[in-house]
């Protein structure tokens, strides 16, 4: 009988010692999976932001909404396609920052003080209305003073073959008298319209460059190549 207990209690260590052996192992073995998946996904997101740079295009250094030496201005409205204000896909912003970086231009960008809902439905609502009503809606001056800059790049969607309404806000709030403007532009479908005409008759007193740049939204990512093109045309 006392034979029979200690074997039991031998036999009885063993598979404690054994159970505690595998589960060592075993969370070894899944503390090494979750690195080497912590790893991989760390890996895949910095090859996913490469990726996406490379099909933007390098962004500028230079700073928004400051002003150095420069005699040239690149003053953009760029409506979001997303959630992300930053986003450059289908953007007007795109095109202001490959004028800016050949240029040596600086950037200002046309915000509205309210802004727009970033739901495509909601969005457009908005707009649609405040074309209908032909407002003005407030903005934000952040643009300083622009009596430095000969040449102002102004970059603009078009909204239903018209200007957005914040730029004619920039526009009748701002004497650009003496500059010369030239206008890039992105649109889905109408082309540029009359809006070369409608920027010429806001600054009457303006050199408004009739040869404008336009692209549509869709093919705004392969335009770098076009733009460049068209700035050394005008000789910039």
């Amino acid at each position: 009988m006392k034979k029979r207990i200690i074997m039991s209690i031998i036999g009885a260590a063993f598979m404690a010692v054994t159970l505690s052996a595998c589960s060592s192992v075993r969370t070894q073995a899944d503390g090494q999976a979750g690195a080497t998946e912590q790893t991989s996904q760390t890996t895949k997101s910095k090859v996913d932001a490469d990726a996406s740079a490379s099909i933007k295009g390098a962004a500028s250094d230079q700073k928004e909404g400051q002003h150095t030496d420069s005699r040239r201005a690149v003053i953009y409205f760029s409506s979001p396609d997303s959630s992300d204000m930053n986003a450059l896909e289908g953007s007007t912003q795109y095109l202001g920052r490959i004028i800016a970086e050949k240029t040596g231009a600086d950037v200002f960008r046309i915000v509205p003080i309210k802004a727009y809902p970033t739901d495509y439905s909601a969005h457009t609502a908005q707009a649609k209305m405040e074309q209908g009503e032909n407002a003005r809606p407030a903005i934000k001056d952040d643009f300083g003073d622009l009596s430095q800059y000969d040449t102002i790049f102004l970059g603009y969607p078009i909204w239903w073959g018209d200007l957005p309404m914040p730029v004619y806000t920039f526009l009748e709030s701002h004497d650009l008298s003496g500059k010369k403007i030239v206008i890039f532009s992105t649109y889905g479908s109408s082309g540029l319209g009359d809006t070369v005409e409608h920027v010429q008759s806001v600054e009457k007193g303006a050199d408004v460059e009739t040869k404008a740049y336009g692209v549509a939204a869709g093919d705004v990512g392969s335009a770098k190549d076009k733009v460049l093109s068209w700035l050394s045309e005008l000789g910039y």
